[in-house]
């Protein structure tokens, strides 16, 4: 699915220079859910938004499907994120004058298509993710965890080969967190979704199947893991 390959980021403040990914290589299968952890500053939400194509990488190769992505033009990459790749993001990014159901239809919209279509599929993620009989509400009227649901539903609507999660449970208490970790797990394991995580937590790690260590911008361990048995 991914292959990274001597992957680095540098930023420059002034003559300054932080090296925030330093040679980063490793390969990701179909239907993985790799967990991305490391201290503060070690460089994984930087890995994360280069494999997601938010930002480019100063050196290396990332290949999605056999197709190097990383010098795309900037109208390409949009396309494949919108077509090819969801995300969760640790702030929910649920626009508040939406509905829940508005909400996980809007970037199918952007896809074009008929609106009975992207709206019924919608619902059913909504159904998928538990909240149904939530699919009227307006964020302001949603649990933190319920927020995040949503933010998942909507990163599947254009039925995306990769979702990327930066911190999903960050904000949360532990009952939503382990909530939104089984949502997690569950659509990989029926969907076989690719799933990327990032987390601080390190009790996280349970719910993957593959486990990415970072320490000052490099891999100091990689893991494949037992994924823990949930409950429907």
């Amino acid at each position: 699915m991914l292959k990274v390959t001597n992957l680095s980021k540098i930023y420059k403040t002034g003559s300054v220079e932080v090296r925030a990914l330093d040679g980063v290589s490793f390969t990701v299968p179909t239907g993985d859910m790799v967990c991305i952890m490391g201290k503060s500053g070690s460089g994984k939400s930087t890995l994360l938004r280069q494999l997601g194509l938010l930002d480019r990488p100063t050196a290396g190769e990332i290949l999605l499907e056999d197709t190097s992505v990383t010098r795309l033009p900037d109208s390409a990459t949009s396309t494949l994120r919108l077509k090819n790749l969801g995300y969760v993001f640790q702030e929910y990014a649920l626009l508040t004058e939406l509905t829940a159901h508005e909400n996980v239809y809007l970037p199918g919209m952007m896809l074009g298509g008929r609106g009975v279509d992207y709206k019924k599929r919608a619902a059913d993620l909504l159904e998928l993710v538990g909240l149904g009989n939530r699919i009227r509400h307006y964020p302001k009227e949603l649990s933190g965890g319920e927020q995040q649901r949503v933010a998942i539903a909507r990163a599947l609507i254009n039925s995306p080969k990769v979702i990327f999660a930066d911190e999903p449970c960050a904000n949360l208490d532990s009952i939503s967190s382990k909530l939104v970790m089984e949502t997690l797990v569950n659509l990989n394991r029926d969907t076989r979704v690719t799933i990327i995580f990032v987390s601080h937590d390190p009790d996280d790690k349970q719910y993957a199947s593959s486990l990415i260590i970072l320490s000052d911008g490099k891999i100091v361990e990689q893991d494949d893991m037992r994924a823990v048995t949930l409950d429907d």
